[in-house]
């Protein structure tokens, strides 16, 4: 009996040599920190060159640095209140509340003034009594400094 030999490439020529862990990190640790996996497979508007492939992302012991969307800061400043953005600033706030802040005066924003008495009356309801002290306060806070600007 003969056995044959069905490899078509027994000599191995043009194959492709995978790249290490640390190669792949030096080209990671190369762009801006911002970029996701998608942007170093040229998926993206921010960068269509293909700089790794799609097994290579998702091996596990890569570090990126940012995964998920990007935050536009400019569309969370516009819908910020100018206190907001100074509490911010002065690092006072973190981004998340500064998002959740800006995202809760949009929708607000887009209310009616019916729709806002109805919302603000369900959520009062549900206050604990240290809440309520604590919007009194504000509440007349709020009151004196509008009588001082007058």
């Amino acid at each position: 009996m003969n056995k044959k030999d069905h490899n078509r490439n027994p000599k191995g020529n043009n194959q492709w040599v995978l790249r290490t862990d640390e190669e792949l990190q030096k080209i990671i640790d190369s762009k801006p920190r911002n970029w996701t996996k998608k942007d170093f497979r040229g998926e993206t508007k921010l960068n269509k060159i293909k700089y790794l492939t799609r097994k290579e992302t998702d091996r596990p012991g890569l570090k990126f640095y940012h995964s998920g969307k990007r935050i536009n800061m400019n569309n969370i400043v516009k819908h910020s209140t100018k206190e907001s953005i100074d509490q911010f600033k002065k690092g006072e706030i973190d981004i998340d509340t500064f998002k959740n802040r800006a995202s809760t005066k949009k929708i607000r924003d887009q209310m009616t003034l019916k729709e806002k008495e109805e919302y603000d009356k369900k959520i009062y309801a549900n206050l604990t009594d240290e809440q309520l002290e604590a919007k009194r306060k504000r509440q007349k806070k709020w009151y004196y400094q509008q009588k001082d600007n007058n």
